[in-house]
């Protein structure tokens, strides 16, 4: 009686570990690395999250090859390996990087130079991987040829035109790599590259539309995983308030603690911008707006600005810094606000262009494209009195 209770028992617990046992399996990675210029005593770095904890490993290299070896769950991981550059220090550029994916097996990372050039090889996804970055190489060369107007000098940020310039055509290449990673992502539909792809474009307001098409071609098997279900989230969040709808009526103090109703604006054409002090791109694209609100500000037309910011001072601060004289608004309470969230706001800078009845006719306009529609809907209504 004792040995039958015993063996079912046993039963009992081989069921509950054969059904346990995939969700919560770990699994080895094996990273061997080799490059006849990776020197013997420079340091590789190794990063990446795990169960939302960060983890930092590294190790010497020796006879022109490093190793790394880890237990992981959930795979694949993204994660990045950096020559001699601590990830955790604050470094004004990183020189030599490379991105890959952990996954069970035996990853190999061969260079002729430097990690930046090096084949990722070995395993399904860094297979897959290596293969889009083939294909984005002659736009990476692109981009690389292009000097980051952060990077330059006092001179060089007096030349306006340059730094204008420079921002374009890096703004240009990006959204050319989106093009190829979005047709990459259609013809890869069932590799776990092409949802972390859509999932990284989604957060682009101008190819948000796009990412989400695509996003809802990738296999099954795909979109049952958190990522998927994280990126389907922000989707629908995204397309809270579309083009052709009512933008949702809020109130919300200004910075002399004056309360701004949307309504207000009604009757004529609206920009409502949000941004926040601590936003670089936002703070950027300041000049552009300026340069719309002083050409267009007579003709039925408005900007108003909701700061997604948590600190007073230093949205007060930004405002001054920027020059910026229309209506600026903020609850403080950055992406916690109502408003925000009312609004799904994902990435900033993000704007909504309202027509005089309150209806959303575009969204996330910016340089160029922002002032083309601001003189189409201006000289439309003009002709129509």
């Amino acid at each position: 009686m004792i040995f039958k209770r015993a063996v079912k028992i046993l039963a009992i617990i081989f069921v509950f570990i054969t059904i346990v046992t995939p969700l919560f399996s770990q699994r080895k990675f094996d990273i061997q690395g080799t490059g006849k210029q990776i020197l013997d005593g420079e340091i590789i770095y190794l990063s990446y999250r795990n169960e939302g904890r960060y983890i930092l490993d590294s190790t010497f290299v020796k006879n022109n090859s490093f190793k790394f070896e880890g237990i992981i769950e959930n795979i694949p991981i993204r994660a990045s390996l950096y020559r001699n550059q601590n990830p955790t220090h604050n470094y004004d550029f990183i020189y030599d990087r490379l991105s890959l994916y952990l996954e069970e097996g035996i990853i190999s990372v061969q260079s002729m130079d430097s990690l930046n050039n090096a084949r990722i090889s070995g395993t399904a996804v860094n297979n897959t991987f290596q293969l889009l970055q083939e294909r984005l190489a002659l736009l990476e060369k692109e981009r690389l040829s292009i000097k980051d107007p952060d990077y330059f000098s006092e001179e060089e940020r007096k030349d306006t035109a340059l730094v204008n310039k420079n921002r374009s055509l890096l703004e240009a290449n990006y959204y050319k790599q989106c093009d190829v990673q979005l047709a990459f992502a259609k013809e890869f539909s069932n590799s776990y590259v092409s949802l972390d792809l859509v999932n990284n474009i989604a957060r682009n307001n101008k190819y948000n539309h796009l990412a989400e098409e695509v996003f809802n071609l990738l296999s099954d098997s795909l979109l049952q995983l958190p990522k998927a279900a994280v990126t389907k989230e922000f989707f629908l969040n995204k397309n809270k308030v579309r083009i052709g709808s009512i933008a949702p009526e809020f109130e919300m103090n200004d910075r002399f603690g004056r309360n701004i109703k949307l309504s207000n604006y009604r009757g004529k054409y609206l920009l409502l911008d949000f941004w926040a002090s601590w936003c670089l791109p936002c703070r950027q694209e300041h000049p552009n707006l300026i340069a719309v609100y002083d050409d267009f500000k007579g003709a039925n037309f408005d900007i108003l600005s909701v700061s997604i910011d948590s600190k007073k001072d230093k949205w007060l601060n930004a405002i001054i810094e920027d020059g910026l004289i229309w209506s600026q608004i903020s609850d403080l309470k950055a992406s916690n606000g109502e408003v925000y969230q009312k609004y799904g706001i994902g990435t900033i800078p993000c704007n909504f262009l309202l027509d005089p009845h309150g209806k959303v006719i575009a969204k996330d306009l910016k340089g160029q494209d922002l002032t083309d529609k601001i003189k189409e809907v201006v000289n439309m209504q003009a002709n129509m009195y």
